[in-house]
């Protein structure tokens, strides 16, 4: 990700396509705004977007020592030697909403239950109590217990929960694959898919995320992003730093560390392209990318093939999308809003959600 300055002037209007400025190590002139009209979702108050909480720094472990994964040119810091130890409970904490291909799920302010949305008349089913957070795959839901800050599996055929893992500072799963990383950041760690056995597939990390197939880890020390090649075993430094990062099921994104610009990875080198200006955060379904402005907190979507934004919506406190759907979550957290597909209109599905 590239670091950016203000030399470039301001952007203004909606629908307008993007600059396609490629990024290079040493940093990208981008545009210093975007001014956007304000509103917000249906029901919420017209504040600017709220950041979600950070993840829970809430301990993961694995099975038995694990050997750093060296990275081309920068060797990640390997975990203690027997890898991480079991840690005490974890508070809860971490995404409260989230969404398979399918399914949409959201845990009650209380903490008490994680329920579904059926897709029916604004109506939701449980399907687990107490939880502290949850994270989701294309076709899977993890929670973490809010006690023991221990991530279980749900069985959605079976409507059970197993537990595969201790607590994890944060979660990402692929299509095939679920990743941890150790409250201490130390290692990163991939579930194996039996019982509760991890290994180790990186040393040090900042934070991870995932597409539908590959894995990122940030540099705890540089902020550098990198990229694993599951097959190979081994990291590549793929960009510069960034406030945060997306993926599509075929493209990654990235916000600038100083939020006056979203990139797109070109997939070779360190190569990135700007695809849009000033942005607070960004989202991704499947297939689209969504971002909130920086200054009114409105949420507009991408055409990639137009290389064009609208916006669709007013600020929300945080945004997941299904396979078909996108959901928004109010700012005050009062309520849970789904976009119909035409601009600007949102209909309320559900009552509050943990923050």
């Amino acid at each position: 990700m590239v670091v950016a300055n203000q030399n470039q002037q301001p952007r203004h209007g909606e629908d307008t396509a993007a600059p396609a400025v490629t990024a290079s190590p040493n940093g990208l002139s981008l545009p210093s705004d975007l001014n956007l009209p304000s509103s917000s979702l249906p029901g919420a108050p017209a504040t600017a977007a709220v950041t979600p909480s950070g993840e829970a720094a809430s301990p993961l472990s694995a099975s038995g020592p694990a050997a750093s994964v060296p990275t081309p040119g920068r060797i990640a810091p390997s975990s203690p030697a027997g890898g991480v130890p079991p840690a005490a409970a974890a508070a809860p904490g971490g995404p409260t909403v989230a969404a398979t291909g399918a399914h949409l799920y959201r845990i009650t302010p209380d903490h008490a239950a994680v329920e579904e949305y059926t897709g029916k008349d604004g109506a939701w089913t449980k399907v687990r109590g107490a939880a502290g957070s949850i994270f989701t795959s294309a076709t899977t839901l993890y929670a973490t217990d809010p006690a023991s800050g221990d991530i279980e599996q749900y069985d959605r055929g079976r409507g059970t929960w197993t537990r595969i893992g201790n607590p994890g500072s944060g979660f990402a799963a692929t299509g095939d694959h679920l990743y941890g990383l150790s409250v201490d950041h130390h290692g990163v760690f991939e579930y194996t898919g039996a019982g509760d056995s991890w290994k180790q597939v990186r040393g040090a990390a900042g934070s991870i995320f995932t597409s539908a197939t590959t894995l990122y880890a940030t540099d705890p020390a540089s902020g550098d992003i990198e990229q694993y090649d599951r097959g190979r075993g081994t990291w590549t430094r793929i960009g510069n730093p960034g406030s945060g990062f997306a993926a599509t099921g075929d493209h990654l994104y990235g916000v600038s560390v100083n939020h006056f610009g979203v990139f797109e990875y070109t997939g070779a080198g360190d190569g990135w392209k700007q695809v849009r200006g000033a942005t607070d955060r960004i989202f991704t379904s499947r297939t689209t990318l969504y971002a909130t402005d920086l200054t009114t907190g409105d949420i507009e979507q991408y055409d990639r093939g137009r290389g064009t934004w609208t916006r669709i919506g007013g600020p929300g406190a945080t945004f997941a999308a299904t396979d078909d759907h996108l959901y928004g979550v109010s700012p005050d957290h009062s309520g849970v809003f789904e976009y119909t597909g035409a601009n600007g209109a949102w209909t309320k599905i559900g009552g509050p959600v943990a923050p």
